[in-house]
């Protein structure tokens, strides 16, 4: 197991959670309920392609956003 920084905005904001040995974006979507939001991993944004087969790294500072409706 891992740890990593999971930011939800909008939504709760930052928090540690732990990671499973090889956890995948689509695995910690589902774990986590992050469907719909584009994930930003070290500052680079995941293809929705990609999430089966990117592993979240140790230590990462994920992002998960999702839309902001403006003026």
């Amino acid at each position: 197991m891992s740890n990593a920084t999971l930011i939800v905005i909008p939504g709760p904001g930052a928090r540690s959670i732990q990671l499973d040995s090889g956890m995948t974006v689509a695995q910690l979507i589902c774990r986590e309920n992050l469907h719909g939001r584009d994930i930003i991993i070290n500052g680079a944004g995941i293809p929705t392609s990609q999430f089966e087969a990117t592993p979240i790294p140790a230590n990462a500072e994920v992002f998960a956003t999702g839309s902001v409706k403006g003026n």
